[in-house]
């Protein structure tokens, strides 16, 4: 699925669920939106990467219910 964003180019949205708790590893019960095809903002899959679970949570309902989050950290850090 696709649409005509304000400045006339075309944006691709999420076209599939995945399972948080299988795609990223943490102990909750929710399904968030996502792509079927890797784009070239996508990093090569890391098997021995650990993601942060409150963190990761806390982005993950943002996408999930269309919901704003703040992300802060030290400067430099991302």
């Amino acid at each position: 699925m696709s649409f005509e964003a304000k400045n006339g180019m075309s944006e691709n949205l999420p076209d599939k669920k995945v399972s948080a708790r299988e795609v990223f590893k943490i102990d909750i019960d929710m399904e968030v939106p996502a792509f079927s095809e890797p784009n070239e903002y996508v990093p090569d899959y890391d098997p021995d990467y650990l993601f942060d679970k409150d963190t990761t949570i806390a982005l993950l309902a943002g996408y999930a219910y269309n919901r704003r989050v703040i992300v802060q950290g030290y400067h430099g850090t991302g």
